[in-house]
């Protein structure tokens, strides 16, 4: 019997405007909202005292809600009551640790950035082909509170099994 060690379930996202974000996340990429806002309070069990473990003492207070692609994958989508989201002044601190970009595939690159702008998102980058031969494209964007979207016309594993 073969256990798989890891997989990569879902990603956490934190946004100024949690309604907001799960509007934007469900009609410009078709998520699915799974559920919440689900409130978590520092006094709160027993999300409250694992929160603290995860947050540290005195983040307060957070509103979270839970989201997935039509694969599967899990979005959380968070925002905190305490402390104002910090938008960052840089453009893409693709420097610093952390959370990069998230990416996702569609077979409609060019309609996936026109839909993302047209919802109050931005395009990064034009789309870039990247293998001609197998017609691998990429476009990067942000959604409107600036976290960096990827776009692949192709599955992950395909575009960099044989790298």
């Amino acid at each position: 019997m073969s256990i798989r060690a890891f997989t990569a379930p879902h990603i956490g996202l934190t946004v100024p405007d949690l309604a907001a974000a799960i509007t934007w996340y469900s009609e410009t990429l078709e998520f699915r909202h799974l559920a919440g806002p689900i409130t978590v309070r520092e006094d709160d069990r027993p999300l409250g005292p694992a929160a603290a473990h995860i947050y540290g003492n005195g983040f307060g207070a957070f509103h979270f809600a839970h989201m997935a692609t039509s694969d599967d994958v899990g979005l959380e989508l968070f925002h905190f009551e305490k402390t104002k989201v910090d938008p960052g002044s840089e453009n893409f601190t693709y420097w610093r640790k952390g959370f990069n970009h998230l990416g996702l595939t569609t077979p409609d690159i060019e309609g996936a950035v026109r839909k993302l702008e047209a919802a109050g998102g931005k395009a990064r980058t034009p789309v870039l082909t990247i293998d001609e031969a197998k017609g691998y494209k990429i476009a990067y964007c942000e959604d409107p509170w600036g976290n960096t979207v990827e776009f692949c016309s192709h599955p992950y594993v395909e575009m960099w099994e044989s790298a």
